[in-house]
């Protein structure tokens, strides 16, 4: 049975996206793992994409644009304390905005010592459904936005390397 096991271990492990890259941000205060299948998005992508929208500290996608991880520290004042409230005005927000945004999951978890607040949910574009991944935590007394999404039929090959994204994520 062990020899089965270990024979089948490759083929097993080879759909699972791999985070190989560190990303360091705000002078290396900030560093969490990515896989290399997304890079940098360039300024065209970035309009094609969000049109008008300022574009992040970070902004990554892969080549088709279809999965995407942006990071923005936000003006919104916050302590750790807050993570929770935030978490719950986030989700009423999203509900009051968005008819078409259907809750999957939320919670507020510690990761490496930092209160990090989350939302899983999927929304509709146009042409097909959206996973959306809210993370967000506290930096320098502001909150720091991480977003991941990627088109649904991805999701289930990409929501557990967002979901380890999340638990890379270092605040020094």
């Amino acid at each position: 049975m062990k020899i089965i096991a270990l024979l089948l271990f490759p083929i097993l492990s080879f759909g699972q996206i791999k985070l190989d890259k560190t990303i360091a941000l705000f002078d290396n205060k900030v560093e969490l793992l990515a896989p290399r299948e997304l890079s940098n998005m360039s300024d065209e992508k970035w309009t094609l994409k969000y049109h008008n929208t300022p574009k992040p500290e970070l902004a990554l996608t892969d080549e088709n644009l279809e999965i995407n991880l942006l990071v923005n520290l936000t003006q919104q004042p916050a302590t750790e304390s807050q993570i929770a409230a935030y978490k719950d005005f986030r989700i009423a927000n999203l509900k009051k905005t968005r008819t078409d945004i259907k809750i999957l999951g939320d919670g507020v978890k510690t990761v490496n010592g930092k209160s990090i607040g989350f939302i899983k949910f999927s929304s509709q574009a146009i042409d097909q459904g959206i996973f959306n991944f809210y993370f967000f935590t506290v930096f320098n007394g502001k909150i720091l936005l991480f977003t991941f999404n990627c088109i649904e039929k991805l999701q289930k090959d990409w929501e557990k390397a967002a979901d380890e994204i999340l638990n890379s994520l270092k605040i020094k």
